[in-house]
């Protein structure tokens, strides 16, 4: 019998993106249930719909403002009942936990203003809300006094730099727009992995480069003092570096940081000569890793051309580092048309420095990027749009290596490991019925801190025959040699 498919919309009803996760997830999970999403009808949310056969009734309708509900399930009964489990979901989240175990509901803060006259000794105000919104509710955090941390996308520069200039002329930090880390004091925010510690302070603008180089740190036997975001674009010309200049100063006057490590995707040339010159004169040893940027470096700054090269410039000389074994890199018999390495990511710096480590140009993709998150959960939380590239790879004659990363931490998905290895499998099984091998090349983000276990995710990897390196940067060389055909 064939399934059936059936859909709701609620017009103009804003849900985030994490709770649209959580929701689909438990409905997917009930008898019967073959497919489930919850979304924002955005044009790629759409496609993705469509494509899973899921854009049905009213969805077809849908537009951007819009959450769309739609199910696949073994027959119409029950395709209603998960619709009408899903609505019953969402109402419960809105209500909220309840109290201490009197039985009281708690009331939840429903603006910013009443979150802080709840707790009026806060300092900071962590903001995720969509795009369009986030600048408002970060210039009410600023005029109450309190640093931000902006987990936000998808906002215009524009309201970047007014918000950045505001805040460094009140002795504020503004860490954003789209930071996706920060450490302070001890304290992760946004997708933070859990660290020691320590004399290592950072500032990135690069949340995925930030958790690299501090996961790699702590791995050494380091710690970390402050991990600072800044937001992806911090370094570009129009913003000229306004919060990494702030977090400088920061960790020049912190007791506890020794050193400190800067890292960025690739900034504008004076704006990177600026930001380590400000460097140069904390008076502390500085590592620098501004991938691909062409900036001299002043005396004191010591330049590194990728993450893994920074932590190792960063820590002391008593640090213990893991190397790459012959049995972290496959032997692959490739057929004639294989040429390419399919490099499919959820951190944006960290598909940089893979694209730039390779001799030859490959095809990457940034799923973290704008484009990809509008109306949906970073791929550090909804994998759906990579898993389905990652089916895709196996189907395509020309792959012959498929290099990924996996990312943990306090706001990554529970189970990243495990919710890649189904389309990893798929890809090779697709590959194989082609006649072709497909190796597969990934790097773990993490450590034994963080709540998923780095290595519980890697054994669930390579148990799925995934080669696991020990850095990001050794996982795309091993994935370049193996083009070249260096690895025999």
């Amino acid at each position: 019998m064939a399934d059936s498919f059936a859909a709701t919309v609620r017009r103009n009803a804003y849900v985030d993106s994490v709770t649209l996760l959580q929701v689909s997830s438990e409905v997917l999970s009930l008898p019967g249930v073959v497919d489930a999403a919850l979304v924002m009808a955005t044009d790629l949310n759409r496609q993705v719909l469509h494509d899973a056969g899921l854009l049905v009734d009213d969805a077809e309708t849908a537009g951007p403002n819009d959450l769309v509900i739609a199910v696949r399930a073994s027959d119409d009964a029950i395709a209603s009942a998960a619709l009408q489990h899903a609505a019953a979901l969402l109402a419960d989240r809105r209500r909220g936990p309840t109290g201490d175990g009197d039985g009281a509901a708690r009331v939840q803060p429903r603006s910013l203003r009443s979150a802080h006259s709840a707790d009026p000794e806060a300092n900071l105000a962590v903001i995720s809300v969509p795009g369009r919104f986030a600048a408002g509710e970060a210039r009410q955090a600023l005029a109450a006094g309190l640093h931000v941390f902006l987990f936000s996308d998808n906002v215009p520069v524009e309201d970047e730099i007014d918000l950045k200039a505001s805040a460094r002329g009140h002795g504020l930090l503004v860490m954003g727009p789209d930071c996706g880390t920060a450490i302070l004091n001890g304290v992760g925010l946004g997708f933070a992995n859990v660290v020691r510690r320590g004399r290592i302070g950072l500032v990135g603008a690069s949340g995925t480069g930030l958790q690299e180089v501090t996961s790699l740190l702590h791995q050494a036997g380091e710690g970390i003092s402050h991990a600072i975001g800044t937001g992806g674009r911090d370094l570009h010309a129009a913003v000229g570096g306004m919060t990494t200049l702030s977090a400088l100063e920061l960790l020049r006057d912190d007791a506890g940081t020794e050193v400190i490590v800067l890292v960025s995707k690739p900034p504008e040339k004076w704006v990177a000569e600026r930001v380590l010159k400000a460097a140069a004169a904390t008076g502390k040893p500085v590592v620098a890793c501004l991938l691909n940027s062409q900036a001299a470096p002043p005396d004191g700054v010591q330049i590194a051309s990728n993450l893994y090269q920074a932590a190792r410039l960063a820590a002391s000389p008593g640090a213990t580092w893991a190397g790459v074994t012959p049995e972290d890199v496959p032997r692959p018999r490739l057929r004639e048309g294989q040429v390419q390495v399919r490099g499919l990511f959820c951190g944006g710096t960290l598909c940089e420095e893979a694209e730039a480590a390779m001799q030859t140009p490959h095809h990457f993709v940034d799923f973290g990027d704008d484009q990809y998150t509008q109306g949906r959960a970073h791929p550090m939380i909804d994998p759906t749009l990579r898993n389905h590239a990652i089916v895709e790879a196996g189907d395509d004659p020309r792959v012959a290596v498929l290099l990924l990363d996996v990312i943990l931490g306090l706001g990554s998905h529970a189970d990243p490991a495990g919710a890649t290895v189904p389309a990893v499998r798929e890809a090779v099984a697709r590959a194989a019925a082609g006649g072709r091998h497909l190796a597969v090349l990934a790097h773990v983000v993490g450590t034994d801190r963080d709540p998923q276990g780095l290595a519980q995710q890697e054994a669930t990897l390579r148990a799925a025959g995934v080669h696991v390196l020990r850095s990001n940067y050794h996982a795309a060389v091993a994935a370049s040699l193996l083009i070249e055909g260096v690895v025999a």
